[in-house]
């Protein structure tokens, strides 16, 4: 498999939580990470992106979305409940499901992988 798209990625997957052996409670692991590559793209904020998946806080006051493309071939298709790590240690959390495209002409081989993700790294879980 070749890898085309430049920015280095690690999706974080929650992993089962495991059962403490002296309160019987359920205990949260870490996250499996698995390393990948692929390319940020910021949607255009335009009137028409407020409608398209953009947050609108107040009257003109919009956040806008990203999508990270990723290359075919991830061994575990993102969920939406995944997250991706940047190389800067910035988090993105999936939003909807992340969707194989091919190009419009030629191949029908998968070209990338598009998730829309919102950053997170500053928001409390």
């Amino acid at each position: 498999m070749s890898r085309r798209l430049p920015e280095r990625w690690v999706l974080l997957v929650d992993s089962p939580p495991v059962q403490d052996p002296s309160t019987g409670n359920m205990i949260p692991t870490a996250p499996s990470e698995i390393e990948w590559t692929g390319l940020l793209q910021q949607r255009q904020l335009s009137a028409a992106s407020v409608d398209a998946g953009n947050t609108e806080f107040d009257a003109g006051h919009v956040v806008s979305s990203y999508v990270l493309l990723l290359d075919p071939g991830i061994p575990v298709m993102p969920d939406r409940r995944d997250r991706f790590r940047d190389a800067n240690g910035v988090i993105y959390q999936i939003e909807g499901k992340p969707r194989p495209r091919k190009p419009a002409r030629g191949s029908r081989r998968t070209a990338y992988i598009a998730a829309n993700v919102r950053c997170v790294t500053d928001m409390k879980e």
